[in-house]
């Protein structure tokens, strides 16, 4: 393998296993059910800014505060 090959496998290795991490807390629960689920406004937590989670709230996903959060 050359090295840029090495480097591209390893940037591809390092996005892959921080895409898995999740922030602290937990997100508000919705109850109601849905007649549909509109379009996500983001897909994981790394996608929202500060501490906001990635919640299915409101029929789509979408940044959130978690429960217990003081900002």
């Amino acid at each position: 393998m050359k090295l840029s090959s090495l480097s591209a496998l390893t940037v591809l290795t390092l996005r892959h296993f921080s895409s898995a991490v999740t922030k602290p807390g937990e997100c508000p629960e919705f109850s109601l059910s849905c007649p549909f689920v509109l379009l996500p406004l983001c897909r994981r937590d790394r996608g929202c800014k500060g501490v906001r989670k990635c919640c299915f709230y409101n029929c789509r996903r979408r940044c959130m505060e978690p429960l217990g959060s003081l900002e």
